[in-house]
């Protein structure tokens, strides 16, 4: 089947063909340590740019152009070192490996192994040494396929082979052992004895004899880590290794040392994440939990090793995540950070060819620190230099009989056209210093964990892969691109290339470094705080709110519907793993409920399944739900689907393909199966990339619509407040399909990055049937951030709703913030009908004029920086101002804004900042920027659109808008509000803090009787 054929272009072969080339050389270049960074930053991989259909509008040739002239300067890092890889027999569906080698040479792996629609199972091999890992017939330790964790492997000091494997059994997750002694694996023994979820194990062996397995369990709302000990055939009691920590705590790690074992974990710590070491003697007794990482960035993934010394040596990433739980690059500044230059949080500056919202701005760096009493220490030489380890690089780390350390890592590898792969990469430290990486070919695959285990001099390395690489070499189709026959998957096509499924076990023999790990750089601790606090609401005392409605009883969860891990290919691969996905969900984020919605278009089976697997791992009623989600990716709009509580085995629909390729056919194909009860939530509607159609319309299936998202902004309605700079498309916006007389509810969502927008839902409960009939009920209201509560009704009708009225309508509203509340909207068929806001208390012959200062339409890159002044009035003086603004005093207000075109379908971005004005009618306003100024008066431009004339394409309007937000005396408000209708409407309250965080309730449907 050749791809190149078919409905193509003469063109269109000859720019994929020009992108194929491309991507070869440059991967050959990868492959000779060539660095490649200046190409990379060249090649932004915008999915809607370097494909096949080249929306740069003919613009490709230049891209490649300009990028092999860069590959052409691209020098050799020095020191790197590319080696092979051998294959380990039987892994032919596998996924996270260990390895272990015993005393007589022998090596054992292990991993899980997946079998399609019936689960994975636990496998082993044992060979007698590296050279025979392929000729090694694997075993089943597991009985019937289950979901299964994360295996870990180990001899002890008598030879025995161990396995260590978690594994959901009757939906419980637990720590289960097996041993290989006297010629056969023995039966399987439960090692955890604590709550569901227990997993994420580590085992180590002591020089008496007896093993050791630690693993992270839960103790009632949060985890703890915890150790028993095995001895002569008999487990030890279940001990608390973190007791003491009051913090929620991950991914432990253990070491075994003359007399006992040192621990290591992260924990969730003052709103970051910090490392933790901590040591038990023999005799029982516990040291104190010693922090060796400090500052507001995220220490994670931490790996211990002991070396005959008796020194600990401790492995891990620190990562900065900027804007992480923040609500998005629309959200105001206060008055205190307009001198500083104005930057969309969480976000890097956007490139020639992609919006910034597809640029988180996320860094990672690896540390590796010895672990004295005193404090920490470092080696000499740089860790991971000139590689990119973003978004982490999952460090493993072991010491050999030398006294050696080697330290094995994933590397993050980017071509055009969305083609990212991950590699491995290893490093060894002895007396002078870490030496330059070795990379591996054969590596490439997602970011997954590598496995490492000593040698006498050395270590042996192995590893998941995929084949990602050649694949994407071979289909580089693009988002939306050509479908990829080979890659028909579940219920529609998988279309978008370089998909996978799970893959296979290879290794490496990594070479010692000859000598014993020096650290010559004294640290108290590993600091860093590079990351600011996003989190406006993190501070805030809170409760759970609950309600009563006729005779049923409401608590108010906080969740998510629209979420990515690096499983989605939009970004440049910044996006978290699934498993660290969920810890930012549940420490960072807060959620009680949330779905993780990955694109079908580009999930494989295997990944569905595993989606499917890590969520029901972390669901725990009463505390923490997630919920199967995906998102379908189609040109008449994007939709996330959701599912209620339902069995494994949810269908899943490509946008792509053929009977899914409409929302009226995603709606059928969902029909079809009434086991699985879902909803569809259009999202970005209003964006001119992909607005949804509001052609389409299903009352069952679309019970609900996104407002808002942190990724971008607010899609309510044309010139909204906190409108994002893409929602340019009128008659696609939130309210035009209420207009249409279509009836869904409201909530905000994160999409890419990280940002975080809320969804607030009324359920009787916390587990997955009450949350979905919430969100079927439409029971929800919609905040661009967590803890604005939003309370509102009509009679006994509660928002979601749908009543008769024969006279007047009487609405209840309740708003409670975590700030203070500036104002509260009644909207009534889409336009604002009642305002509650502060009284100005405007001298005589005073008025006010909330404006909107906007510019937009034009197709090219501008920048519309200006000033505003009045004379005879007042600039209204806000605790909180448009991001854009850079000064606002009394009198003026000036402001440092860019909007750029992307060609289609991005379009033309608009911009536009809010303010107030107070003073007479005849007060004169004067608006300048470099293309164009304007004089009028309050009169002219209060209640109606004033366009000031310029001299580029664009328009620039002052327009009637919400403006400067000052409070109305606290953090709660009621409203009371009588209307009187002659025909049948709907009604939904908006809310504001004088931050500018809003919420909007779901409408109430009012019909006449």
């Amino acid at each position: 089947m050749d791809h190149h054929s078919g409905e193509y272009t003469e063109q269109q072969r000859a720019d994929l063909q020009l992108v194929l080339a491309f991507n070869r050389r440059l991967s050959e270049a990868i492959d000779a340590c060539h660095d490649v960074s200046e190409v990379e930053a060249l090649l932004d991989p915008d999915p809607m740019r370097y494909m096949w259909v080249d929306e740069g509008a003919g613009r490709l040739p230049e891209f490649i152009r300009a990028a092999d002239e860069a590959l052409e300067r691209a020098p050799v890092l020095a020191g790197h070192r590319r080696a092979g890889s051998r294959a380990v027999g039987g892994s032919g569906a596998a996924a996270r490996p260990a390895v272990a080698v015993a005393a007589d040479g022998r090596v054992l792996h292990t991993w899980i192994e997946w079998e399609k629609d019936v689960g994975e199972r636990v496998f082993a091999v044992v060979a007698a040494g590296p050279e025979a890992e392929a000729d090694a017939d694997p075993v089943a330790l597991t009985g019937e396929p289950a979901d299964c964790f994360r295996p870990t492997a180990l001899f002890d000091r008598a030879g025995r082979a161990w396995v260590c494997f978690a594994r959901a059994d009757d939906s419980a997750v637990s720590v289960w052992a097996r041993r290989y002694e006297g010629g056969r694996w023995l039966p399987e023994e439960l090692v955890s004895t604590t709550e569901h979820p227990s997993f994420n194990q580590e085992a180590v062996a002591h020089a008496d004899g007896t093993v050791e397995v630690c693993w992270q369990g839960r103790t009632g709302g949060r985890f703890g880590i915890y150790s028993r000990r095995w001895k002569d055939g008999t487990w030890s009691d279940t001990r608390l290794v973190s007791d003491g920590s009051a913090a929620n705590v991950w991914d432990p790690s253990a070491a075994a040392l003359p007399g006992g074992t040192a621990y290591a974990w992260t924990e969730y710590h003052n709103g970051s994440y910090r490392i933790v070491v901590r040591r038990i003697h023999d005799d029982g007794t516990l040291s104190d939990i010693h922090p060796i990482s400090s500052g507001s960035d995220y220490a994670l993934h931490p790996s211990l090793a002991a070396t005959p010394d008796g020194g600990v040596w401790c492995a891990f990433d620190v990562v900065t995540v900027h804007g992480h739980g923040g609500s998005g690059p629309t959200r105001l500044r206060a008055t205190a950070e307009l001198a500083e230059p104005f930057k969309p949080e969480g976000m890097r500056e956007s490139g020639d060819a992609v919006p910034p919202e597809l640029l988180p701005e996320i860094a990672a760096s690896l540390r590796v620190v010895r672990v004295d009493e005193d404090g920490v220490a470092e080696a000499e030489g740089e860790l991971a230099p000139e590689t990119d380890i973003v978004p982490g690089g999952l460090p493993r780390l072991v010491a050999d009989a030398q006294g050696g350390l080697t330290l094995a890592y994933r590397i993050h590898r980017r071509l055009p056209l969305m083609t990212y792969y991950w590699e491995v990469a290893t490093q060894t430290l002895g007396p002078d210093g870490w030496s330059a990486p070795t990379t591996y070919a054969g590596s490439d695959g997602t970011m997954e964990e590598v496995a490492l285990a000593p040698l006498p001099d050395g270590a042996l390395v192995s590893w998941q892969a995929d084949g990602r690489k050649e694949r994407g070499l071979t289909w580089t189709e693009g988002f939306g691109g050509r479908e990829c026959p080979f890659l028909l998957e579940h219920q529609g096509e998988v279309i978008w290339h370089s998909m996978h499924g799970s893959g296979t076990i290879r290794s490496a023999v990594v070479p010692g470094s000859g000598g014993p790990a020096r650290a010559v750089r004294r640290l108290p601790v590993v600091h860093s705080a590079l990351r600011r606090e996003a989190r406006t609401w993190v501070a805030a005392e809170r409760d759970r709110y609950r309600t009563s409605v006729g005779d049923r009883d409401f608590s108010l969860y906080w969740g998510d519907l629209h979420r990515h891990s690096l499983i989605s290919r939009c970004t440049s691969g910044d996006e978290p793993s699934l498993e660290d996905f969920y810890r930012y969900s549940w420490d960072i984020c807060e959620y009680d409920f949330w779905a993780v919605t990955d694109h079908s278009e580009n999930s494989s089976e295997y990944q569905w399944w595993n989606i499917q697997k890590i969520a029901d791992l972390f669901r725990i009623d009463d505390r923490f739900i997630p919920l199967y989600g995906f998102e379908w990716t189609g040109m008449t709009g994007h939709q996330n689907v959701i599912f209620g509580s339902v069995e494994r085995g949810a269908p899943i629909y490509s946008s792509y393909a053929e009977g899914s390729a409409t929302p009226a056919e995603l709606w059928s194909k969902l029909r079809g199966h009434p086991d699985f009860p879902a909803i569809t939530i259009p999202h970005h509607p209003g964006s001119a990339m992909v607005p949804f159609d509001w052609d389409y319309y299903d009352p069952e299936a679309m019970r609900l619509v996104e407002v808002f998202q942190a990724c971008r902004g607010n899609y309510e309605d044309d010139g909204c407040f906190r409108q994002y700079s893409d929602g340019t498309l009128p008659g696609t916006f939130v309210a035009d399909g209420l207009r249409r007389g279509y009836r869904y509810g409201l909530i905000a969502s994160s999409d890419h990055g990280h940002g975080a927008s809320y969804v607030g839902a009324y359920a009787e409960r916390l587990d997955r049937q009450s949350v979905f009939e919430a969100l079927h009920a439409r029971r929800v209201f919609a905040a661009t951030t967590r803890d604005i509560v939003v309370d509102f009704r009509i009679g006994d009708t509660f928002m979601g709703g749908e009543t008769r009225t024969s006279g007047p309508v009487e609405l209840e509203a309740y708003v409670r913030g975590y700030g203070e509340i500036a104002r509260i909207d009644v909207v009534r068929g889409g336009e604002t009908v009642h305002v509650l806001a502060p009284d100005p208390q405007l001298p005589a012959g005073w008025t006010s004029a909330s404006l909107r200062l906007e510019w937009g339409r034009g197709h090219s890159t501008t920048d519309w920086s200006g000033s505003l002044a009045i004379e005879g009035g007042k600039v209204l003086q806000t605790p909180y101002w448009s991001p854009e603004i850079t000064e606002a005093g009394e009198q003026s207000v000036s402001w440092s804004a860019m909007t750029k075109s992307f060609g289609e379908p991005y379009g033309a971005q608009r911009g536009g900042i809010e303010l107030t004005l107070l003073g007479p009618d005849d007060a004169v306003v004067r608006v300048k920027t470099a293309h164009g100024e304007l004089t009028t008066t309050l009169g002219k431009v209060r209640g109606t659109a004033v366009e000031l004339p310029v001299d580029v394409d664009g328009r620039f309007h002052l327009q009637p808008g919400v403006g400067g937000l000052t409070g109305l005396g606290g953090g709660e408000q009621r409203l009371r509000w009588t209307d009187q209708i002659d025909r049948p409407t709907w009604y939904y309250i908006r809310a504001y803090q004088t931050d500018g965080e809003m919420a909007w309730s779901s409408p109430i449907w009012v019909d006449l009787t």
